[in-house]
């Protein structure tokens, strides 16, 4: 699941910077089911919609690989900027 258009998703997202350098750090050094929790973590924190998140989450929950997780968790987060695929 990614943006379909160039159309801001999240008006403002709350997770900044540090947010996405810590996802990064924690797809670094954790193992697969520490990250997935993480990224849920940052798409439960991040701003947008319930039904949006909640989307998200079931995506992570069957993710099979860290690689998965870190596209679509950086893809939503960089959506909410104007910025996602």
């Amino acid at each position: 699941m990614t943006q379909s258009s160039s159309k801001q998703r999240v008006k403002v997202d709350t997770i900044g910077g540090d947010g996405m350098q810590k996802l990064f750090s924690d797809y670094a050094s954790k193992d697969t089911i520490s990250f997935r929790s993480s990224c849920i973590q940052a798409i439960l924190l991040s701003s947008g919609s319930a039904s949006t998140k909640e989307k998200f989450v079931t995506i992570l929950t069957e993710a099979k690989s860290k690689d998965v997780m870190l596209k679509k968790v950086t893809n939503y987060l960089l959506a909410g900027q104007g910025l996602g695929v």
